[in-house]
Parts: C-alpha cells; structure tokens; sequence
C-alpha cells in the first residue's frame, strides 16, 4: 500500500510538472502592460464609444485561411455613413501576439472601408477598428471567424 501511495505521489508530481514546463514553453509573456490602469480606462473608452453615435460592424464576419477583402460599416445612428478621415484595422489571435498586423483602409464608393488582410489560421480573430472622423479618435473592437478552406 506505502508503494503504491509513493507511486500516486510521483505521477501526481510529474502531471504537475510537465503542466508547468508546457505553460511556461507557450506563454507569450505579459498580457496588458498595466492591467490595473487598464481596467479603469475600460469604463471611460466605453462611454466614448457610446458617445460617438457611430455603430461599426464588420460586413463579412466570416472569412477564410489566406488573403480576404474584410469590408468595415461605420455609420451615425440615423444609419448616415460616417465621413472618417482615417480607417486603420489592427487584427490579432485572442491567444497570442505572434498574428498581430496593422492594415490600412481604403473607402469605398459605397461609403465602406475596404482592407485587404491575409489570416494564415482559422479560427476566431480579434479586430480593432481605429476611427478618425468629426474630430474625434475612437477604436472598437469586434470579433470574426476565419473558416478552414473546404478541400
């Protein structure tokens, strides 16, 4: 029985073990710079949002391993397109920094803006819409999936 309780404590302790060098083996290092100044800033970007009257959507929220044309809606709330200055796209993995990539945009005649990406996994993918317009600077954020290509 002694022998068998050894041998419970041993695996127990390389399961705990192995855990810790895997975690550490594919951590990306620190999540938020300053989570605690962060965190009481997360309020205030809200009520800026809010604020803005804009409502941003992504017009395809489904994509595709490999080069997409990801179309950004940003409208007042009467549904107006808003006139922006300035559309930048930032698209990462919740997961990891590795995929992080800042496009530009291109406004299109419809009154969208057009970025040209390249997402090499699928999966869901964060978006981080930054938006100059009416003398303001906001960033939203909004989630999209990039689908397996069907062979």
């Amino acid at each position: 029985m002694k022998t068998l309780l050894i041998l419970v404590a041993i695996i127990g302790i390389a399961a705990v073990l192995g855990a810790v060098v895997v975690g550490n083996s594919t951590f990306d290092g620190t999540v938020v710079d300053n989570p605690y100044e962060s965190g009481l800033a997360y309020d205030a970007v809200q009520k800026e949002r809010e604020g803005s009257g804009w409502i941003v959507a992504i017009v395809n929220p489904s994509g595709h391993v490999g080069k997409n044309d990801l179309m950004i809606s940003v409208t007042d709330k009467d549904g107006r397109h808003v006139s922006a200055t300035d559309v930048t796209l930032t698209i990462s993995r919740p997961s990891s920094t590795v995929y992080d990539k800042t496009y530009t945009t291109i406004r299109t005649d419809a009154g969208l803006f057009r970025a040209e990406i390249t997402l090499p996994l699928h999966g869901y993918w964060d978006a981080k819409i930054h938006i100059t317009a009416e003398g303001k600077s906001i960033t939203f954020e909004r989630k999209f999936l990039a689908e397996q290509d069907k062979k």
